[in-house]
């Protein structure tokens, strides 16, 4: 299975983690996804200070069309900080019957939104482990 022609989207926060964010989304892209980034603000900045500016505001998204929703993670002795729009999208995507997979300390927005279910949940303990999670996802697991 492959990651073409299904809709990812990659949540961004104050102090993500760059490559926690970035493998994902450019990985997706790469595999021929349409990849949204949805952030808790109207941008948000890396914690070596690199911004990313969001495509896509959380309520334009259908969660029924959404097939994976990727949580990244922040510097390490942090947690992430997601907007109530960021927590209910992984909610409803869930819900709705998508993927949900977290990378690193991402794995508690997921805790936050969806408790701790873990059907169609997928995590990578962090950024050495992202190969064997892009492989996961596109087992469709």
């Amino acid at each position: 299975m492959s990651l073409a022609q299904q809709k990812v989207v990659v949540l961004a926060y104050s102090g993500y983690q760059e490559l926690d964010f970035w493998y994902p989304v450019l990985r997706g892209r790469e595999e021929g996804a349409t990849v949204h980034v949805v952030a808790a603000a109207a941008g948000a900045e890396s914690i070596l200070g690199y911004p990313v500016i969001p495509d896509t505001d959380a309520a334009d998204l259908d969660p029924a069309s959404v097939d994976v929703i990727i949580a990244p993670g922040v510097a390490p002795w942090d947690l992430p900080q997601p907007s109530g729009a960021q927590v209910a999208l992984v909610t409803a995507v869930h819900a709705a019957g998508g993927r949900v997979a977290s990378v690193g300390n991402g794995a508690s927005v997921v805790a936050q939104a969806i408790g701790a279910q873990a059907e169609r949940v997928v995590s990578a303990d962090g950024t050495n482990d992202l190969a064997e999670f892009f492989a996961t996802l596109r087992r469709g697991v």
